[in-house]
This record gives structure tokens, sequence and C-alpha cells, in this order.
């Protein structure tokens, strides 16, 4: 089995013109694949994606509206449902004001000093 960790520094990048965020949705289709096991690590601005009490409604500029936003807890479980891990940065979440109350069920808090570990655990990393 290959394993993948996807780390995902940079967030709501493109979200408002797309209906996901490219990294959780490519970590998604990734980990459908057999023989494939994906983490996704959350660090940054990225941490709030886990935030399960964040509401997402659409935008509209000129005549254009984006009526199916980005709804990240929903993907987050989805792709935990699929067999997909969810990981979140325990400094990031302190310097976002997040505990683990906070997020959606079911995601690892990382420390650190465990970063270095994660990715010598898996057979390919991609840095987004």
């Amino acid at each position: 089995m290959t394993s993948v960790l996807c780390i995902c520094d940079q967030g709501y990048r493109a979200t408002t013109e797309e209906q996901d965020d490219t990294v959780i949705w490519i970590a998604h289709m990734l980990q459908r694949e057999e023989a494939t096991s994906v983490a996704v690590l959350l660090r940054g601005t990225a941490v709030n994606y886990a935030n399960r009490a964040q509401e997402s409604v659409g935008v509209t500029f000129g005549d254009w509206t984006q009526a199916h936003p980005a709804d990240f807890p929903r993907d987050l479980a989805r792709f935990q449902a699929d067999g997909g891990t969810v990981l979140v940065s325990a400094s990031d979440l302190s310097r976002y004001g997040l505990t683990e109350s906070d997020l959606v069920p079911d995601i690892t808090i990382v420390e650190d000093n465990e970063l270095a570990g994660l990715v010598a655990d898996h057979d390919m990393v991609s840095f987004w």
C-alpha cells in the first residue's frame, strides 16, 4: 500500500470560485484509489478547515453567484469516511484560537516535533 501525506499550509486558496479546496479534493480522490492510504496535515490558515462551527455561504460578484461554496467540515468528514486521516498542527490551532472541542470529530492533533516522523512514515509527501 502506498502512503501519501498531503500538507496543506495555505487555506482558502481558490475556494471562492471553486466548490472545494484543491488539496482536500485531490487527497480524497487519491484515498478512493485501491492500495492508497492518504493523510492530510492542516497547518497555517488551513487549520481553520477543521473548525466544525464555520458556515459556508454563497457570494455574488455582479451577475455571477457561487451558490455552492466549499464546506470544509463536510468535505473532511467525507474524506475520513472513505478512510482518510486528518491531522492538524497543535501550534497553529493555538495560533488561531482553536481547541480540540472546536474540531470535526476524529481529527488527530500533532505537535511540531512529530512532523519529521510523519514525513518519514509516508512514501510520498506533497506540500501545498
